[in-house]
């Protein structure tokens, strides 16, 4: 028995395994955050595959709605969209029953640059864009190539 007791070939010092356990700990909890970013980007994309159709959907309906449109579908009058900037509510509310959504239109050419955004005030996430080619119409005599993007996102 003494030599059992006398043998020190098995004893640990106090506190060795405290490095130990704080390197695993420190090991788990990045495993746990490179596991959680991971799921937030597959999250994401997957929102983005599965909504597209969604989106572009949805620009095609704003694209021929009468309270955008001028004299025919696919033509922007931006008289009614400087008319809407100012109370967006109904066009959102319209067209928002499934996903908040924002739009813009937009227009470069060389003598006019026009660019306007509708959106409910304070709201703007990560979602998915769609845009159709429109027209632009700025007063009876000038009309412009441009485009309507359409970004929506869940509601919560």
């Amino acid at each position: 028995m003494s030599s059992f007791i006398r043998d020190e070939k098995g004893v640990i010092e106090p506190y060795s395994e405290l490095p130990a356990m704080a390197l695993a700990v420190v090991g788990f909890i990045v495993f746990i955050a490179v596991f959680t970013q991971a799921y937030a980007a597959y999250q994401e994309k997957s929102f983005i595959a599965g909504h597209y159709q969604d989106a572009a959907t949805l620009a095609g309906k704003l694209g021929k709605d009468e309270s955008l449109a001028g004299s025919r579908p696919g033509i922007i009058d931006s008289e009614k969209l400087e008319t809407i900037k100012n109370d967006p509510a109904e066009i959102i509310k319209k067209y928002g029953s499934y996903y908040n959504f924002m739009f813009k239109v937009e227009s470069n050419s060389e003598n006019r640059a026009y660019s306007i955004v509708i959106k409910s005030p304070g709201e703007s996430k990560t979602g998915v864009s769609a845009s159709i080619p429109v027209i632009v119409r700025f007063n009876d005599v000038e009309e412009q190539p441009g485009t309507l993007t359409v970004k929506i996102w869940g509601k919560k």
